[in-house]
């Protein structure tokens, strides 16, 4: 340690020694020369500072001895006469209290870092009266492994009360956590997820494994308030136990990363910005070949409807060519996927992209984009419901009584009723017709998949680089989530062109395929 560190060391805790000194002395006029001492004491001394890990623990050290010496010398003592019947006293100095008062706030703050084993057998004994033989009962131990607790829980109460600790940065200022999934069900970590704490607890075992201690600390939360969400989050394969320390098992990105993928799909993408263009051209003359069926149809719509086939269909190829293999491992809910994380601000330019294919008569896939589509988010909510509206709506029958579905569509614009009759808010086509499109385009399709495969693979192994190696996936959570960004960015850079256009109204984004038939 320097003297030009311990310098700056005091400067940023200037105040805070001043005010520690003030709750000490109940007096700021002293208070400023106590603390004056204590700066001085630093100066003088900072050599004895073996190395920058204990530095914080010899300023209070130091702080805490010149306290105690100034009440040892403006203690004052007085003498009077005892009377022949006193029969004895007991009371504490200022000093003695103040310490007594800082003792039990200590060891309150131990306790609440004990393990559950340690400790309720030392509230029960200590603080419930229990003999050894009631709390071996309580528990179903034996007396001997109750004695045995208590010898070792004391012993921690110790060394946790003679140790400094500070709260980590997660204490007052939690960060903002979003959770992501790709796979076929998510049920369970969306709930999860809903409050802050699972997510801060997963940002904080990320870097490294921690402790319950470690994790309460860092925290500012108590290890009885933490263990049943760590509990829940081990059940459901997010953490994982390391002899007794936890390890996130998420990979996590931030909007930082997830922005730079998206300029390097930008790029890439302008690179073949006239090949799309061209490529959708051809598509919308074989539509015309197909019973493609859109009401509100016009260039623009068939345009979109070719874009996203052409964009959707190599990115589902391009997971073929990629060094990096998406095995979708089983999750603790029984379906298959990936879980991840997003630290800090997010900003999606995807909505989400979602399909039903429970329909009896064809499935339903929605593609929904911040910059397109504003108003329609996941439609299968009541999703036997809804199977039967679409395919209700398809064949312009009577109004059905699911109302909670039906209300459902027509406020998100699916759906609408004309003459007593649904009528479809979004384009059909019959699979075999969609399929033959997309053989013609085939080319073309297999060019993009190849830039996409490229730059999926090259995002995993950036996202590794960020990733802790006890934490697997990371290559293919960022392939996942750079083929999001390939989506977004086309949709932005075809805006941004001008060879499509948003819509009037028109819902650009959901495509429904007649399978009855096949």
């Amino acid at each position: 340690m320097t003297k030009e560190q311990i310098e700056n060391i005091i400067q940023g805790n200037m105040q805070k020694i001043y005010l520690y000194c003030v709750k000490r002395l109940e007096n700021t006029a002293v208070a400023e020369d106590v603390a004056s001492d204590i700066i001085l004491e630093l100066l003088r001394s900072y050599s004895r500072i073996q190395n920058d890990e204990t530095v914080y623990g010899y300023i209070w050290s130091v702080a805490n001895n010149l306290c105690k010496n100034y009440w040892r010398r403006s203690e004052k003592e007085t003498y009077t006469e005892i009377p022949d019947n006193f029969a004895g006293a007991c009371c504490f100095s200022p000093e003695e209290s103040y310490v007594r008062e800082e003792e039990i706030m200590l060891l309150r703050r131990e306790l609440s870092l004990l393990r559950e084993k340690y400790r309720r057998i030392l509230i029960s004994y200590y603080i419930g009266g229990q003999a050894c033989e009631e709390i071996a009962d309580k528990y179903n131990l034996s007396v001997s492994n109750v004695k045995q607790c208590l010898f070792e829980g004391r012993k921690k109460l110790k060394e946790g009360m003679d140790m400094v600790r500070e709260y980590g940065e997660l204490s007052y200022a939690p960060e903002k956590f979003t959770m992501n999934f790709w796979g076929n069900s998510s049920n369970g970590y969306w709930e999860l997820f809903e409050r802050k704490l699972p997510g801060n607890l997963i940002i904080a075992a990320y870097d490294s494994p921690k402790t319950l201690q470690e994790l309460s600390m860092e925290m500012g939360v108590g290890v009885p308030y933490l263990e049943d969400e760590v509990a829940i989050l081990e059940k459901m394969g997010l953490l994982v136990r390391k002899g007794k320390s936890y390890q996130s098992n998420m990979v996590l990105y931030d909007e930082q990363w997830r922005r730079t993928i998206c300029k390097q799909a930008t790029e890439l993408l302008h690179t073949k910005i006239e090949d799309i263009k061209k490529w959708v051209d051809e598509g919308v003359g074989y539509l015309a070949e197909t019973d493609y069926c859109y009401e509100a149809a016009d260039l623009n719509t068939k345009k979109w409807f070719v874009l996203l086939l052409i964009i959707w269909e190599a990115s589902v190829i391009s997971e073929q060519r990629m060094k990096t293999r998406l095995t979708f491992p089983l999750l603790q809910n029984g379906s298959n996927g990936y879980v991840m994380g997003i630290r800090g601000e997010y900003h999606p330019e995807t909505v989400g992209i979602y399909s039903q294919y429970n329909i009896s008569n064809g499935y339903m896939r929605i593609m929904n984009f911040v910059k397109l589509s504003d108003k329609v988010l996941n439609p299968f909510e009541y999703r036997n419901a809804v199977g039967q509206m679409l395919e209700a709506a398809v064949e312009r029958k009577q109004e059905p009584e699911e109302v909670a579905a039906l209300s459902l569509l027509l406020k998100n614009g699916f759906v609408s009723v004309k003459e007593g009759r649904l009528s479809p808010e979004f384009a059909t086509i019959s699979y075999a017709d969609y399929k033959s499109v997309k053989d013609k385009l085939c080319d073309g399709i297999k060019q993009m998949a190849e830039l996409i495969a490229k730059h999926r693979d090259k995002s995993g192994e950036e996202l590794r680089k960020k990733t802790p190696t006890a934490i697997p996936e990371a290559n293919e959570v960022g392939a996942i989530v750079s083929m999001w960004s390939i989506l977004e960015e086309m949709v932005a850079l075809a805006l941004e062109d001008g060879f499509v256009t948003k819509g009037n109204g028109q819902n650009l984004t959901a495509f429904y395929f007649k399978t009855e038939n096949e």
